[in-house]
């Protein structure tokens, strides 16, 4: 029988397609991976099914990166020959995620290439109908944020129901122009905890794939994955797309189960197709015989407690941890050789009375200063002194005192000690220092930190993505930079800036050469740091701020409530090849340590003498941090006005304990940073979404006090208090390090 070219196209890929299937369901049955309950991203950039969303938002706190092959078709161009796809998202809160996309697609003449960035957000009624089964989630979302031209826009609205636990079935309407204008719909199917099957409808083709997910690798805990997808009214054949998916705190899941039904007794619900048809073929145990031979083992009854003291069983009771307990007999100078033989600089030890006295200076534990002082109060807890009853933890930065922590040593004790988590003790946290009047310090070797050098390593990339020349423009360097200690709060810098690598647009001659850099020497610097009054610091600085500008580089940080506020002024007046920058900032910062959120909005003259402002809004997962932010300047030369949002990643580029300063010290970089942004215009100076590059940037010192003197804004009593359990955990997890 013969079949038009169509048909025969259409079985062939319903053949494919059902090969594939059953070739994952056979090959990977042995494969087990803890796969998330939560969505995945789509082709599209945002999380659901192919190319629809679902009601659902990517799990919080992960980032998610795709890369598609996927050929769409733009309604002002056509069809491209070829397209890739880059994606990124990033679950922000329970509720909300927001990605981006680079696009990259050829077409047949007259029509020409593109290269897009686009913006995307969600956000989801999923936390609030979650706990009521059969209850739909909602969501709302938008696709090709702000900007003057668009290829993938679209508006949406979304609803998905979980009638069993391994189905998901969503429908919505999205408003287009570009994508999804009108009613979509699709499924998620899944058959085992690695395979999912997929199909939807985008209103313009049926689409079907399946998803697999691989276990997590070895030493990090991110999972790859890989999408085999189909569209069947499109000429397109197979579509792949790999990703990746990354906690940003880099723990590992310990999602085992439906934690509130084993609680209740009730049966699990099953997250697989495989595990709902397994689990009817499981049979009740046989009921328990009336009689029992004699050999056979005795079945446990419970026995009321009062009876057994009655009858004059002795209970055990519980040994109680006490001071004895775990404690190792020491002296001030013992406790004092602990601490500098774990890295610790600036060491004193000594006693009020009964409270014990530990100032330290911490330059090993760089990914959180929770970590140091978990290490600092173990070590005490496991040092018994005689007579002490209290501790007080001074805690100091460059030789300064900034901050102290006041407890019970006995409470303390138990709570690092107890084998689960309890309660913590009651710490009291201040900026405002009590007088060393009356305290006895031990004499003997504090292990200095001043003249003991510093050389942090690390990368600094320079891109430019999407543009008209290019995919992704780089210029990759290594940076060594210098760090020394002179006195207290002095410290001079300096910085080498040494290319390594760089695409061939940035070579001579090519369009990009200005971006290419030469080796050299781009910061040689002195600051000085001044405590004014409790929470009030002053950083002076001066000499070489960047390149061929000298000058000086000042700022000037308040800190209130316990952290929830700070205030900043910075300044900074330099000369750049005979031409004069002056630089005029002021910044406010709100701190929600218990979310771990931060919002902070800074306006005046910036680096590149734009003026303006900027508002952002950090998240903190762990030690990484993610950053939205806006950007409103006017450039001084010819008064454009321009408009810019990006996203923002830190995170620790170092091991959680660097090595000690012994003579010298070589380490990362703890607040390591990359950014992309794109433009939002409404202005006519971004009619083509072109993005100025530099715009609101703030020069933040090298010995910056965000970073080197208060952690990157966490050394608080807000976030001290709300993250009690990262000091337990560091201590549980170094002691046997030491």
């Amino acid at each position: 029988m013969y079949l038009p070219p169509h048909e025969v196209q259409f079985a062939m890929k319903l053949r494919a397609q059902a090969i594939l299937v059953l070739l994952c369901l056979t090959i990977g049955r042995g494969l087990y991976a803890q796969a998330n309950q939560d969505s995945a991203l789509s082709l599209q950039g945002f999380s659901g099914i192919l190319n629809t969303p679902n009601a659902h938002v990517q799990q919080e706190g992960t980032f998610d990166l795709l890369y598609s092959n996927q050929e769409d078709k733009f309604p002002k161009v056509g069809v491209p020959k070829w397209e890739d796809n880059y994606l990124f998202s990033v679950g922000l809160f329970n509720f909300a995620e927001v990605g981006g996309s680079l696009t990259n697609a050829a077409f047949v003449p007259p029509a020409s290439a593109i290269r897009h960035l686009s913006m995307n957000w969600k956000l989801s009624t999923d936390p609030l109908t979650s706990r009521f089964r059969f209850s739909p989630a909602l969501a709302v979302g938008m696709q090709d944020v702000g900007g003057q031209t668009h290829f993938i826009e679209t508006k949406y609205v979304a609803g998905s129901v979980d009638p069993l636990g391994w189905l998901r079935v969503s429908a919505g309407y999205g408003l287009g122009p570009d994508r999804m204008k009108g009613a979509f719909g699709g499924m998620e199917l899944r058959a085992y905890d690695w395979v999912t099957l997929l199909g939807d409808y985008d209103t313009r083709n049926t689409n079907a794939g399946v998803r697999l997910i691989a276990p997590a690798l070895p030493y990090i805990p991110a999972r790859l994955t890989v999408t085999f997808s189909t569209p069947v009214q499109h000429t397109q054949g197979l579509v792949i797309s790999g990703g990746l998916n990354i906690p940003l705190d880099f723990k590992r899941s310990t999602r085992h189960g439906d934690a509130s039904t084993m609680a209740s007794g009730k049966p699990p619900v099953q997250r697989t197709l495989w595990g709902a048809l397994t689990a009817r073929k499981v049979q009740p145990p046989a009921p328990m015989p009336s009689s029992q031979s004699n050999d056979a083992e005795p079945v446990p009854v419970m026995v009321p407690l009062d009876s057994l003291v009655k009858a004059g069983t002795v209970m055990p009771v519980p040994k109680p941890i006490s001071p004895s307990n775990n404690v190792e007999p020491g002296s001030l100078e013992a406790l004092r050789d602990r601490l500098v033989k774990a890295g610790f600089v600036n060491v004193r030890v000594g006693l009020q009375g009964k409270t014990l006295v530990v100032e330290y200076e911490n330059i090993r534990y760089n990914h959180s200063e929770l970590d140091a002082i978990g290490v600092v109060a173990g070590i005490v807890s496991q040092t018994a002194v005689n007579d002490a009853e209290q501790l007080r933890l001074v805690i100091r930065r460059k030789g300064l005192a900034l901050l102290q922590i006041e407890t019970q040593l006995l409470p303390l004790r138990n709570w690092l000690e107890a084998s689960e988590p309890t309660n913590a003790p009651t710490l009291i946290v201040s900026q405002k220092l009590t007088s060393e009047d009356g305290v006895n310090f031990v004499a003997g070797n504090d292990n200095p930190g001043r003249l003991k050098p510093s050389v942090m390593v690390y990368p600094s990339l320079t891109t430019l993505v999407g543009t008209e020349y290019g995919v992704f423009d780089y210029q990759l360097s290594i940076r060594p930079e210098l760090q020394l200690p002179l006195w207290r709060g002095a410290t001079g810098v300096a910085r080498w800036d040494l290319p390594v690598a760089w695409s061939g647009n940035l070579d001579s001659g090519q369009v990009y050469a200005s971006y290419h850099t030469p080796a050299q020497l781009d910061r040689l610097m002195f600051f000085q740091a001044l405590p004014l009054a409790p929470g009030l610091v002053a950083n002076l600085g001066g000499g070489k701020i960047l390149t061929t500008t000298n000058g000086m580089l000042n700022e000037l940080s308040w800190t209130l409530g316990g952290g929830m506020n700070r205030v900043k002024v910075l300044q900074s007046w330099g000369r750049d090849s005979g031409a004069t920058r002056s630089v005029l900032l002021g910044s406010y910062r709100f701190f929600l340590a218990h979310h771990d959120l931060a919002f902070e909005g800074t306006a005046g003259r910036f680096w590149g003498q734009d003026t303006g402002s900027m508002v952002s809004m950090q998240r903190f997962f762990g030690d990484t941090s993610v950053s939205l932010y806006f950007k409103d300047t006017v450039t001084p030369n010819d008064s454009k006005r321009w408009l810019q949002a990006g996203i923002q990643l830190e995170f620790p580029l170092t091991p959680r304990r660097d090595m000690k300063a012994r003579p010298i010290q070589i380490r990362g970089n703890e607040d390591w940073s990359y950014a992309q942004e794109t433009g939002i215009a409404s202005s006519s100076a971004q009619s083509a979404n072109y993005i100025e590059p530099n715009l609101a940037t703030v020069p933040e010192p090298t010995q910056a006090l965000s970073l080197y003197f208060y952690d990157r804004e966490r050394l608080n009593a807000d976030y001290i208090l709300s993250h009690t359990e990262r000091i337990r955990e560091a201590w549980r997890f170094f002691r046997n390090r030491l």
